[in-house]
């Protein structure tokens, strides 16, 4: 057994009701909340809930964050929020809470060089990559997820997109993991089908992509095991009879298993493979990063992983087939062409696979071809 370090400072509270939740942020000493949060939940009256609740500490609101948040966008809602709060109340999905993060950091953001920078000092200097920042500023998260997959609430990380230069950004610090996740199973019922769908296997692929990895750890591949199995038993219903809350119990259970599982490990080949199909083809991130599990399941390098995960790759043959989730490539809009570009120019995280990356590329162009 290798040495290994694990760490996650997020406190969890798990089905607390948004009511006693909002009581637990009134104990807080803030006075000055920012709410981030999608039109969703305007209009299902979440964000009225809010408000009454918090009355005067609620002091801004920003409630139009899209799926996929756009840099230019997130820089221009940066610069009108400015630091007229203390702290930040996400609520919604991977895209809300990983804004949330943005905006946490108290100095203006920049691209350059691929990477999102900050000045290294509030008086001007060398524009600095976050990651590379030893102590960084930024608000306190409070946040309430409400999809079960992203998992963003316990990780470290956040992306943010620039589509028209085809370029995914990612922040990484340790002073952008939330304070509290709050889960509350009533704000997860109110997810549509399809994004229970993916969102449901974007938690599979977290899973997967923790435990064919190189920073892989005996506590981060326990998590993650369970995580696999929750998602394989209890996905199917929790999206059929989306009102059966033991199976939404369990699909929101192993989203908190596998974010504590990759929040230590980062994401694989999945993940990096996903990317350019979500921009290229608008294909949602918890398909495209899920859709080629199975082709990766049969090219794992690490016996001892490969022996673990073997026993799964059945039974997620015939949970895709339940919920009519093809692993062909070519159902996704790749050809060969695409392929070879995927592979050819696959972020960092691939290299965090314990893969054989050419067999896979094989195994795709095959399908393709």
């Amino acid at each position: 057994m290798n040495e290994f370090t694990y760490f996650n400072p997020v406190k969890i509270h798990f089905d607390m009701s948004l009511e006693d939740a909002l009581e637990y942020i009134k104990g807080l000493p803030y006075q000055r909340y920012l709410l981030v949060t999608s039109k969703g939940w305007v209009k299902r009256h979440i964000v009225k809930q809010i408000q009454t609740a918090l009355g005067d500490r609620l002091s801004h609101i920003v409630e139009n964050i899209p799926p996929n948040p756009e840099l230019s966008f997130m820089q221009h809602i940066h610069k009108q929020q400015g630091n007229r709060f203390e702290a930040i109340i996400a609520l919604g999905g991977g895209s809300v809470l990983d804004s949330a993060k943005f905006l946490s950091l108290s100095c203006e953001v920049s691209a350059h060089n691929g990477e999102l920078c900050l000045q290294e000092n509030k008086e001007g200097g060398e524009l600095k990559p976050i990651s590379h920042i030893a102590h960084l500023e930024s608000k306190p998260i409070f946040c309430f997820p409400t999809t079960a997959g992203t998992s963003s609430e316990l990780t470290k990380w956040a992306t943010i997109w620039d589509k028209a230069a085809n370029i995914k950004y990612s922040l990484m610090h340790e002073a952008l993991y939330a304070k509290v996740a709050f889960y509350d199973q009533k704000l997860f019922s109110y997810m549509p089908t399809s994004i229970a769908l993916a969102s449901g296997l974007d938690t599979l692929s977290h899973a997967l992509e923790s435990m064919w990895n190189k920073n892989a750890s005996p506590i981060s591949i326990q998590h993650a095991l369970k995580a696999i199995e929750l998602i394989i038993s209890s996905l199917p219903l929790s999206i059929n009879a989306p009102y059966y809350t033991y199976a939404r119990k369990c699909v929101m259970l192993a989203s908190i298993y596998a974010g504590l599982a990759f929040s230590q490990t980062q994401t694989a080949l999945a993940h990096a493979i996903s990317y350019p199909i979500t921009m290229r083809f608008n294909i949602p991130h918890g398909i495209a990063c899920s859709f080629s599990l199975p082709i990766l399941l049969r090219h794992i390098t690490d016996k001892e992983i490969n022996d673990t995960l073997k026993v799964f790759a059945q039974p997620i043959d015939t949970l895709f087939a339940k919920l009519n989730i093809s692993s062909n490539p070519k159902d996704y809009g790749l050809d060969a062409y695409c392929v070879e570009e995927i592979f050819k120019t696959l972020n960092a995280r691939a290299q965090n696979a314990l893969l054989d990356i050419p067999a896979i590329k094989k195994e795709f162009l095959d399908y393709v071809r």
